[in-house]
């Protein structure tokens, strides 16, 4: 197993997730026929919220499906299976019986509120209470070359943490090899595919050196971190 930490800002709150190395895109769990042990009735608004993200974030379906009733596990698993590792929650507001906690993508952009029933309004139980989900300004997915103009961005400023998140140790290591900080001058110039993976590849605009990056498409596809797992540099 791997820990990984949704990277945040400032005083609010990073999420630790667990994942497998490999994540499947497995279909969500219908919350009616979930089992799910013990009980949630005294666990905190916010809490159950952050246990939600985090179950969705890793790709478990079965504990999303105790936290989640069926509409709202759709709707986290149709955006986006697993959820991945980079939600931070930015803020909770209560309103008529309900919590509304919201995280903010710090990776791609946009935002996702989860609607909680208070406690006292739950089964005795106290699962399915998170009964609403909704997105607003979060992309669907990342095709290839937008991760790959993502890890691009991340090292020409020299942003070490982000470099790590979208690309494997080695291929952030060939690219540090050739300059700790690539600069702003990259232009995009080619996509293509061949055997499970799209290379994307660049031009410096100031020394016309190339880089191609090589990006997983499993791995994309999965919601896994650390898509990028081959440099080229010319």
């Amino acid at each position: 197993m791997m820990i990984r930490r949704i990277m945040g800002l400032g005083a609010t709150t990073a999420l630790a997730v667990t994942a497998p190395l490999l994540l499947t895109g497995a279909a969500p769990a219908d919350a009616t026929t979930t089992t799910c042990r013990g009980s949630a009735a005294s666990v905190s608004a916010v809490t159950y919220a952050d246990r939600l993200v985090r179950a969705w974030g890793s790709g478990d379906t079965a504990t999303a499906g105790c936290y989640a009733s069926t509409a709202t596990s759709r709707t986290l698993f149709g955006q986006a299976s697993p959820g991945g590792i980079h939600w931070r929650r930015v803020s909770t507001e209560g309103a008529a019986g309900t919590i509304y906690v919201t995280y903010h993508d710090d990776a791609r952009g946009g935002n996702l509120t989860i609607g909680v029933q208070n406690v006292g309004l739950r089964a005795a139980n106290g699962w399915h209470a998170a009964y609403t989900a909704k997105f607003t300004g979060e992309p669907k997915a990342w095709n290839a070359g937008q991760w790959a103009d993502n890890l691009v961005r991340a090292w020409g400023r020299g942003d070490t943490k982000w470099t790590a998140y979208y690309a494997t140790p080695r291929a952030a290591q060939q690219l540090h090899a050739v300059a700790a900080t690539g600069g702003p001058h990259w232009t995009r110039i080619a996509t293509e595919g061949a055997a499970g993976t799209t290379y994307v590849t660049y031009r410096n605009d100031v020394t016309r050196h190339t880089l191609a990056i090589g990006v997983s498409n499993v791995g994309l596809s999965q919601g896994d971190a650390h898509a990028a797992y081959t440099v080229q540099y010319h």
